[in-house]
């Protein structure tokens, strides 16, 4: 479903936060889940706790103008590192070990990624359009992270991992609200509509697959989406962002998950 027009910022700030270990009991935890799905866990907890290094990236261009941005940004950053502490504490709940070491690990950048970043800074200065773009990629990001973790509910049935990521996908869906009625405002210009899809069309890969690579995230589609399951849950999550104004043409992670 998409969202209303109006999303209220000063009612989110209010309540931001977020879920936070502590508000779950971790005695029982129930059967310990298959291989497939504790490495889906792991590769989740790795982006969220991934974020504050976009984060970092983000404030090196022009988004960091627009104040209402920068407060949704201040909170959405503490929310998503709480999110990598639930999900490691219930992977070491179900006997992985979690090395912290593994996070120094993934937050050095390579050079692409900093290529990347460094693009990003000089065309968020060259052109006032920027923001859209930054809108409309974390609106597709947290729609994939949404149906990623709805996904990973419904193939585990597990009522305990269950508990947790509702608890998760709550925050998110705040998030996304966020980033997809900003996104539609923004996108209300043709040039605006233009770079962002010119942008999405080049550049545009799955959440999370430069920071653990391209087949980590196959992988991941493979478990998630079986062709079975898979048609439903991405044909709406591409219908959600072909809803913004002149991304009619948007299928991108259907294509994605198709050609795994």
């Amino acid at each position: 479903m998409v969202p209303n027009e109006h999303f209220e910022l000063e009612k989110y700030l209010r309540v931001a936060g977020g879920v936070r270990p502590e508000a779950f009991d971790w005695s029982d935890m129930g059967d310990r889940l298959d291989p497939e799905a504790l490495f889906c866990l792991g590769y989740m907890m790795d982006i969220e706790a991934h974020t504050i290094i976009y984060m970092k990236d983000l404030l090196s261009t022009s988004v960091v103008r627009d104040p209402s941005i920068t407060a949704f940004l201040s909170c959405w950053v503490s929310e998503e590192f709480f999110h990598s502490q639930i999900l490691k504490r219930f992977l070491l709940g179900q006997g992985v070990v979690v090395d912290d070491s593994r996070f120094a690990a993934l937050r050095r950048e390579s050079l692409s990624s900093r290529i990347t970043a460094s693009i990003a800074t000089i065309l968020s200065h060259l052109t006032r359009h920027f923001p859209a773009v930054h809108m409309t990629w974390g609106a597709v990001n947290e729609m994939s992270t949404l149906t990623g973790y709805q996904a990973l509910i419904a193939r585990t049935d597990h009522p305990f991992l269950t508990q947790v990521l509702q608890a998760i996908v709550k925050d998110e869906r705040r998030h996304f609200a966020f980033y997809f009625n900003q996104a539609r405002q923004r996108l209300r210009y043709r040039g605006a509509q233009r770079l962002t899809s010119f942008l999405l069309r080049r550049f545009w890969a799955p959440v999370g697959s430069a920071v653990r690579g391209d087949s980590d995230m196959r992988r991941m589609c493979t478990y998630l989406f079986e062709p079975t399951e898979s048609h439903a849950a991405l044909a709406e999550h591409d219908r959600v962002i072909a809803s913004l104004p002149g991304l009619g043409w948007f299928d991108l992670a259907s294509r994605y998950c198709a050609a795994t």
